[in-house]
């Protein structure tokens, strides 16, 4: 067989591997689809007979985000400190509490992210100065409830890597459009990915949220929504921490699912 040929007959054979290594691929792709889709349609008839309602197309495929380790940034602290003092800064630390204090107030920053802050933070325009807060340090407002004179509350929830952490917020008070007060939790931009065990599906997390809906006997009779969030934790190792989660809405309320413990809680 001259060479002409022999490349040829080597060339239709790795054709015909690589055509069979896609079929095994496409086969496993599809048993694997087939194998969730009948998971699914099981778990849809597990809460249909607790009568709940749970429309499949609620229910995501996406793999939850890793967890992450976060470490404390004084110069972050002394940024979110300026954006609601203004200038002139005086600086003290006790037992961990890093103080800010100016012309307008006092704001105090602890190692595990809550901070308060208190006094004129804005005289006016308040609620222009919440939400410049909030895009400088990546918050999304969630509700506004202000009288017809601008005072009320103003409450943000924080955004990390898109996801909303449901437990780290920030409360804004507001008196005739004067902003003060503001008291939550400042996350830190440093971070360090955390190596744990393979989170829980949203299947798996259902699954979870079913279990304990039978052992509080918590009420409910629809799921409307399944979408993945962060919650934050803290610990004396790792005072804040955070872990991948799935928030199930319910017609009732909303529940959290710990991607990494399966623990199910409220907030």
């Amino acid at each position: 067989m001259d060479r002409y040929r022999l490349k040829n007959v080597i060339i239709l054979i790795l054709l015909l591997v690589n055509v069979f290594l896609l079929g095994s691929l496409a086969y496993r792709d599809s048993a694997a689809q087939s194998a969730q889709d009948r998971a699914l349609e099981q778990l849809t008839a597990l809460f249909a007979a607790d009568g709940i309602q749970l429309d499949p197309a609620v229910v995501p495929s996406g793999t939850p985000p890793a967890g992450h380790t976060l470490t404390r940034d004084s110069a972050f602290e002394r940024s979110a400190a300026a954006q609601l003092l203004g200038s002139g800064l005086v600086y003290a630390e006790r037992w961990g509490v890093y103080s800010y204090t100016s012309n307008n107030g006092t704001a105090l920053f602890r190692d595990n992210g809550s901070f308060d802050a208190a006094g004129t933070l804005a005289a006016s325009d308040g609620v222009a100065f919440c939400e410049d807060f909030c895009k400088k340090f990546h918050y999304e407002i969630l509700s506004s409830q202000l009288d017809g004179e601008g005072s009320g509350a103003i409450l943000a929830v924080r955004k990390y890597s898109r996801l909303p952490v449901y437990n780290c917020t920030v409360t804004f008070t507001l008196d005739r459009g004067a902003v003060t007060s503001a008291s939550g939790t400042l996350l830190p931009e440093v971070s360090a990915e955390l190596s744990e065990e393979e989170p829980l599906s949203a299947q798996a997390a259902l699954t979870a949220f079913q279990a304990m809906r039978r052992e509080s006997g918590a009420v409910a009779s629809s799921i409307t929504e399944v979408s993945l969030c962060y919650e934050l934790q803290s610990s004396v190792a790792a005072p804040m921490s955070l872990a991948p989660a799935w928030c199930i809405v319910t017609n009732t309320l909303r529940y959290y699912v710990n991607c990494y413990t399966g623990a199910v809680s409220q907030y």
